[in-house]
């Protein structure tokens, strides 16, 4: 017991001791870490400097990057101005060997024209040999009669009717066959030149918009360790300054397309106007017209009103239509259906003058898109916008197409097509390195109309 009493107390003046170093430290005084001195002005000034020149840096680089990528879409639209030139070009050749072949059939018709016209030379001759070298002498020496001698003279004046008729023909035939090919063999030579030079010009224009790209990756690389650069000086996260920009670029975006679709609106609504004003002229004339007539406007038969109408009623305004070509053969069902073969082909690579089956460029996509239904609207995106009907923007529907050239009046200046598939998208086939995508829907470059197989 008394041993542990001992411990007991042993434990207890352990415990005081413990709490007196605690209260009374032993040895030297422990000295606190002194507090650190406020930042000064010039401290504060210099992070504000560092912040603002890491801001200049990035503003500078997303300049240079504005500069190139907008040096990279106008190259972008070259290389689709020479694909869709040598995708005419590519067609007329396609044209010119059909004709090629037109005229080279008729160039074999001709030559078995020539073959016959020497067989029936051959006849003649063999008829004529069996005179003994006599000719005409022969005929009279074997005649029994003079009339059976001015028998054989009249046959002998055919035969040789036959000889001269043979003959024409014979030369009428290869001259036929002659100039038929040459002519056509030179149109195509002439053709595939231009086709040659328009996929130069192709593979020119493809090499520059590579070039711009890589340039414009490199600047991309650079823009982003300065932004992280910033975002460290910021104390943000570089996430933040990415989205900052992104929102930058979205909002720019956005302008952009909020500014063509209101170009196209204002070129409709003037289109409207102007046609809604060339009716209403033609009414007036119509009326100053009726009312020259006897009766027309003075009383009798027009009514107690005296108005151009038996009814009283004004005529129905005549439905507006755009003052273009094109004709409209597909359904709406169909052009839905052309939107999901299109679709199949997501991923598909971009090739230049390609209509499928693995491989497309803008037109071919969208032909062989309404094809798949039965459509047929031709081979380049210029014929195609001459061809197919004319929808204004706010109509769309799947399946319209949406054309896009240099000069808005000008069909001849289209570069591109691609295929509206609804809810403010559309599918195409752009570039090279670029395959079959469904993108928002846009209108920069648009032409006036959309296009409606």
């Amino acid at each position: 017991m008394r041993r542990i009493h001992a411990v007991l107390a042993l434990r207890a003046l352990g415990a005081a001791v413990l709490a007196l170093g605690l209260v009374f430290p032993w040895g030297p005084s422990a000295q606190a870490d002194p507090p650190a001195d406020p930042p000064s002005a010039q401290d504060a000034q210099a992070a504000r400097d560092a912040v603002a020149a890491g801001t200049l840096d990035v503003e500078q680089a997303e300049a240079a990057l504005a500069t190139l990528r907008s040096e990279l879409e106008a190259a972008r639209v070259r290389v689709q101005v020479a694909a869709a030139d040598y995708a005419e070009a590519q067609q007329a050749v396609e044209q010119a060997e059909r004709k090629v072949g037109k005229a080279r059939s008729a160039a074999a018709k001709a030559h078995q024209g020539e073959v016959a016209a020497r067989g029936s030379l051959a006849e003649v001759y063999r008829a004529s040999s069996r005179d003994d070298g006599l000719g005409s002498l022969g005929v009279a020496l074997r005649a029994d009669s003079v009339t059976d001698m001015v028998g054989r003279s009249a046959a002998e004046r055919a035969v040789q009717r036959k000889v001269g008729g043979a003959l024409a023909e014979y030369q009428d035939a290869r001259a036929t066959s002659e100039s038929a090919d040459a002519r056509w063999t030179a149109a195509k030579k002439e053709l595939d030149a231009a086709a040659e030079q328009a996929e130069s010009a192709f593979d020119s224009a493809q090499a520059a918009a590579a070039d711009l790209e890589a340039r414009t990756r490199a600047a991309e690389v650079e823009r982003h360790a300065l932004v992280a650069r910033l975002a460290e000086l910021r104390q943000t996260s570089v996430r933040i300054e990415r989205e900052r920009e992104a929102a930058r670029a979205a909002a720019a975006e956005a302008a952009r397309e909020a500014a063509a679709r209101a170009e196209l609106e204002r070129q409709q609504e003037a289109r409207d106007a102007a046609r809604a004003e060339a009716r209403a002229e033609t009414r007036a004339e119509e009326d100053a017209g009726r009312a020259e007539e006897p009766g027309g406007s003075g009383g009798g038969s027009g009514g107690a009103g005296g108005g151009g109408t038996t009814s009283g009623e004004p005529p129905a305004a005549a439905p507006v239509v755009p003052p273009t070509s094109g004709v409209s053969a597909g359904s709406a069902g169909r052009g839905i259906g052309a939107v999901g073969w299109a679709r199949t082909k997501l991923g598909a690579p971009y090739l230049l003058g390609a209509a499928g089956p693995t491989s497309y460029d803008c037109s071919g996509l969208t032909m062989m898109s309404w094809a798949s239904q039965g459509v047929d609207i031709t081979r380049t995106s210029r014929s195609q916008y001459l061809a197919v009907g004319k929808v204004g923007y706010g109509a769309l529907r799947p399946g319209d197409l949406i054309f896009y050239g240099s000069d808005p009046s000008d069909p001849s200046s289209i570069y591109h097509v691609a295929m509206y598939t609804g809810g403010g998208m559309m599918i195409e086939a752009t570039l090279p390195g670029h395959p079959l995508s469904e993108n928002p829907l846009r209108l920069s470059s648009a032409m006036p109309y959309a296009g409606r197989p």
